[in-house]
């Protein structure tokens, strides 16, 4: 479970922001609380904000966090990814730190990076009733020298030489000690490591989910039957049709391709015209697995390709598997950016309706939109929703939750919004200062003018 991420001078953010989870004591929606040990957690968060207030890039930033323990080194492009808009913050470090649980134990990381430098690393157990236990720490000196400190009181010998090795090359200024969980072979690190990268699930607008439609197909085939039906989209049920795939993609790739796919697998991805096709390999030979919509008309099952589906069909189906993960997977963390991409408003809202309503949801979801149908205290709690909203004197993002203005239950939010009553909503310029009247007038002139001009010459030519 996410509980806090905290982030500076990192792309639209300057000074140390915070976003969390934490529950607030509203007694509304309690079943979108989870227990962590002795802290209350929320189901879901919704931000909302302008175009360009960088709710997206609170995203971005966690995405970023992710990558770099995954890839275990700072990527070259970091440094330009900080606050521009404050020439001091080139000089200063950017900074991320990410609290979460792992079966009721409460972990922080972070990091202090500049200039394609670490220049600081954590691992802490927190403690919220005790001191936080330290797993690990490094840090640099001045002259860049790399000191690792363990939490552990009693270190052996062997672990000392490990630290030295470490300190003296196996680890060099812009690589993590975090990635070396191998070596370190401390379960703690381990566990984080593996969490960072396995549980943060981030989906941007134009990314494709749809290639876990066969696993759930075969998985779960009466769960996603009911599902699909409810959205009332005309789905009657999904089948997996098998073909050729020589047949299937004939003129388009040989045998010799379809075979380096594989190597030593024996089922492979490939995606061809933005459509994901499952490859299967049996007996030497190579099928498709493709899914199969089907629709119902006069009683009859007429199967359809997804290509052919609609771009706000393919949406909805692209979230199946989200709705299937929070269900199923207690630790998952699903951060979506502009969930209400390519989806009609009434059905974006049944979506969110259906997953908030959802009572036995072990995940979070997390997710940025411009849809304020959806700022509705029948579906979210007040901590659930937040805001993204640029400072306009200094460009910088500022995040904020509903619960800091403590509205009354029947108040309409949205409404409270678009007026501006909790910020964040669009700069909108005053349309009399654009004079139009004005404007029309000139464009009338200029016609005539046009006109005129065309008489003129036509006189010309019969003199």
């Amino acid at each position: 479970m996410l509980i806090r991420f905290v982030i500076s001078n990192f792309l639209s953010f300057d000074e140390e922001t915070e976003f969390n989870m934490l529950a607030g004591s509203f007694k509304q929606h309690k079943e979108h609380v989870y227990k962590v040990g002795k802290l209350k957690v929320l189901k879901a968060a919704a931000i909302y904000g302008a175009n360009a207030a960088g709710k997206s890039n609170l995203i971005k930033a966690i995405d970023t966090l992710q990558n770099i323990v995954e890839e275990g080194g700072i990527p070259s492009d970091l440094e330009n990814k900080k606050f521009k808009l404050n020439p001091n913050n080139k000089e200063k470090p950017i900074q991320f730190e990410i609290e979460f649980s792992i079966k009721n134990k409460i972990y922080a990381y972070g990091l202090i990076i500049n200039k394609n430098q670490i220049i600081e690393e954590w691992l802490y157990e927190s403690g919220i009733e005790k001191e936080d236990k330290l797993i690990f720490e490094r840090k640099s000196d001045k002259k860049r020298k790399l000191k690792i400190s363990l939490g552990k009181k009693n270190i052996s010998q062997k672990e000392k030489l490990l630290i030295e090795l470490l300190e003296d090359n196996l680890v060099q200024e812009n690589e993590l000690v975090i990635s070396k969980y191998e070596i370190l072979k401390i379960k703690e690190i381990t566990i984080v490591y593996e969490y960072i990268i396995e549980h943060f699930k981030i989906v941007y607008p134009n990314d494709k989910q749809i290639h876990f439609l066969n696993f759930l197909i075969k998985r779960f085939p009466n769960y996603l039957e009911n599902l699909i039906k409810s959205f009332d989209l005309g789905i009657e049920n999904f089948d997996i049709q098998k073909e050729d795939a020589i047949t299937f993609f004939k003129n388009i790739y040989d045998l010799d391709y379809l075979e380096k796919i594989f190597k030593n697998e024996s089922s492979a991805l490939i995606i061809h015209n933005e459509i994901p096709y499952h490859l299967v390999k049996n007996d030497e030979k190579i099928y498709v697995e493709k899914s199969i919509i089907n629709h119902l008309a006069n009683n009859i099952k007429i199967g359809f390709d997804l290509g052919e589906e609609s771009m706000g069909t393919q949406r909805i189906i692209d979230f199946l598997p989200f709705i299937v993960m929070l269900k199923m997977s207690e630790d998952i963390v699903i951060l979506i950016d502009e969930i209400d991409q390519s989806i009609h408003v009434n059905l974006l809202y049944e979506l969110v309706e259906k997953i908030m309503s959802l009572t036995d949801t072990k995940g979070q979801l997390i997710f940025t939109t411009h849809e304020s149908n959806l700022l509705d205290l029948k579906i979210f709690r007040q901590d659930e929703i937040w805001f993204a909203e640029k400072d306009r004197q200094k460009g910088s993002t500022q995040l904020y939750s509903l619960s800091e203005f403590n509205p009354r239950y029947d108040l309409d939010i949205r409404k409270g919004y678009l007026q501006g009553r909790f910020g964040a909503i669009p700069f909108l310029a005053d349309l009399e200062k654009l004079d139009w009247s004005n404007l029309e007038i000139k464009q009338e002139n200029q016609e005539e003018d046009k006109e005129e001009d065309k008489e003129k010459n036509k006189a010309q030519k019969n003199d």
